[in-house]
């Protein structure tokens, strides 16, 4: 499968809360660069740290809804660019999340080695804010 059609397959995972489908399509060492400014911001690596700071946290303690669509894919070869929106509603304050996001994907061999994400830190930190 070609590095866009894998990226594609990750999003279509995440919006039908797939969890592990996300996940099989990354490297154990992934290096997850998450956006400076959120709570949750700053550098991970390896699975077992990405599933425990970047995906359980959203459903568990942040959005009562929550999803990251894609709106255009843009295929470089092994550097795969995702524009797309996040959008949700935050479990603590009933407000609404509705930013837009810019996803860096580098894939080798099959399997996503890094993620860039960068975003309307703003917007999201709104949402959480009471």
């Amino acid at each position: 499968m070609s590095s866009i059609g894998i990226v594609r397959r990750s999003y279509e995972a995440f919006a039908r809360g797939d969890l592990d489908a996300v996940l099989a399509d990354m490297h154990p060492e992934i290096e997850w660069h998450q956006a400076q400014g959120l709570p949750h911001g700053g550098f991970y690596k390896g699975l077992d740290e990405v599933r425990r700071n970047i995906f359980e946290p959203l459903d568990r303690d942040w959005w009562a809804e929550f999803a990251a669509d894609p709106e255009e894919i843009v295929d470089g070869g092994d550097e795969i660019v995702v524009l797309g929106r996040y959008r949700g509603v935050a479990k603590g304050t009933g407000k609404r999340l509705d930013v837009p996001f810019v996803h860096v994907w580098t894939l080798r061999d099959g399997k996503a080695v890094r993620f860039r994400q960068f975003l309307d830190t703003a917007g999201w930190v709104e949402a959480l804010a009471p």
